[in-house]
């Protein structure tokens, strides 16, 4: 079977994926969830993190694997995996970007908005007065990611999200069509995302093609709302 290298997005830390792991595992993978910089029980501190230190982290995952992974990525885990797919190609068998950003060399997070207006993000976001952290308003927090969740899980979820730095999607990547261009890429677009809506997803296929593109009808969380669904569609991938 495959090695999954399991990347979350911003706010979040590898314990988004604590029902997806085991789903993947029970199917004889081998899968890796870590914790970005100052995410989860990362002790770093959020505002000076920058995206090679997030990169750098998933390359020392890469690094320590028996054989190359399939390294997927989930809203700004999209820009992470980006710059790792170029750093560390030899190290992926093909990336997932899951209602995940994708930008193209030179871009950052924030260059790639095409198609993202009325983001749930833009109206429940709080920026600190130095600018930069962010956070996301307690009760903004199912309607911006969990829409299709049950009120214990969105609690569950309330208790571990972390702020999030905002060097990391002003940052741009640096990538060329030899190394992160020649990787297989797939894409699981999420039609019910209010954070990264259906629209922008499909900007983000059209400039970058996948193959497959997948369509769920969930919000922006799977992993939490149809966890089984979303290991047999990672599965099919490998």
């Amino acid at each position: 079977m495959s090695t999954f290298v399991l990347i979350h997005g911003a706010f979040h830390g590898g314990w988004c994926w604590d029902r997806v792991k085991p789903l993947l595992e029970d199917k004889g993978h081998t899968v890796i969830a870590p914790d970005l910089p100052s995410h989860g029980d990362d002790p770093a501190s959020p505002e000076d993190v920058t995206l090679d230190d997030y990169v750098s982290r998933v390359g020392s995952v890469l690094q320590s694997t028996s054989e190359p992974a399939v390294l997927v990525g989930h809203s700004l885990g999209g820009v992470t995996i980006t710059q790792a797919g170029e750093n560390y190609a030899e190290r992926i068998s093909k990336l997932v970007y899951l209602t995940a950003a994708i930008p193209g060399n030179g871009q950052c997070r924030l260059d790639v908005r095409e198609g993202a207006e009325g983001s749930s993000l833009e109206e429940f976001r709080i920026l600190s007065e130095d600018g930069k952290t962010m956070t996301v308003q307690e009760d903004g927090v199912k309607p911006a990611f969990y829409a299709d969740c049950d009120d214990a899980t969105v609690a569950w979820v309330i208790e571990r999200l972390s702020p999030q730095g905002t060097i990391i999607p002003k940052t741009p990547v640096s990538t060329t069509p030899e190394r992160w261009g020649r990787l297989p890429r797939a894409y699981i677009q999420c039609t019910d995302d209010k954070a990264i809506p259906l629209k922008n997803q499909e900007y983000f296929c059209k400039n970058h093609p996948c193959d497959p593109v997948i369509k769920m009808s969930t919000s922006h969380s799977p992993f939490m709302s149809e966890p089984e669904a979303l290991a047999d569609h990672l599965h099919a991938l490998r």
